[in-house]
């Protein structure tokens, strides 16, 4: 005797169990992305409105083969010292990745670009173990402690910094810094892209330290 029509149409159990695990999984990293997002979100101030702190916190990214920071890090810069400049931090930390190469040391780029446009070197301080965002934050936490600190990046990276930051411990503010011109749209998929997975890991990063 045939089997019965639906006991043929019937998925067998581990396609049933593998997607249900699927669907578990999508729906806790969709709410991961959100809490990061909103979050972090909610302490972020437009450059005129940052409030006073004692350092801002600026993260590394990309640099060109002569070691001038690209667009989007410059922005980062720029911001930072406009807060500067108003009075706003008396000091700003360059993090990334430190020594090496010319077109790899991200900080002595950040600290380069700003000492050219009159901060002081005094007035500079480098974190060049910032490998991670997570990293920046926790080697901020050992300097400042819980003194307020501004944090400073793009818009698309600064909630997700902020999150890190008081998920640490630090009294942290974010402050998106504005872009200097238009970005391609591509290039700004492909950064919100990367950006969604990262407040995933971000998510993670805190519920779970030790795994990291």
């Amino acid at each position: 005797m045939s089997n019965p029509p639906h006991s043929r149409l019937r998925k067998p159990r581990w396609r049933r169990w593998l997607a249900g695990f699927v669907g578990l999984a999508i729906g806790v990293a969709a709410l991961a992305h959100e809490r990061v997002r909103h979050v972090g979100g909610r302490h972020v101030a437009a450059p005129e409105l940052a409030p006073v702190g004692v350092a801002a916190i600026v993260l590394g990214a990309r640099i060109l083969p002569d070691g001038t920071p690209y667009d989007m890090l410059a922005d980062r810069l720029r911001t930072a010292q406009d807060l500067y400049v108003a009075g706003r931090v008396p000091l700003l930390v360059v993090s990334g990745r430190g020594g090496g190469a010319v077109a790899e040391d991200e900080v002595a780029a950040m600290r380069r670009w700003l000492e050219q446009r009159g901060v002081p070197p005094a007035a500079i301080v480098d974190d060049p173990v910032g490998l991670r965002t997570i990293d920046t934050m926790r080697n901020a936490r050992v300097r400042f402690g819980e003194q307020p600190v501004v944090v400073v990046s793009n818009p698309f990276h600064v909630a997700r910094c902020v999150y890190l930051a008081r998920g640490v411990g630090l009294a942290a503010v974010g402050v998106a810094a504005p872009p200097g011109r238009d970005y391609p749209a591509s290039t700004l998929r492909r950064n919100h892209l990367r950006e969604a997975g990262a407040r995933v890991l971000a998510w993670f990063e805190l519920l779970s330290p030790g795994w990291w």
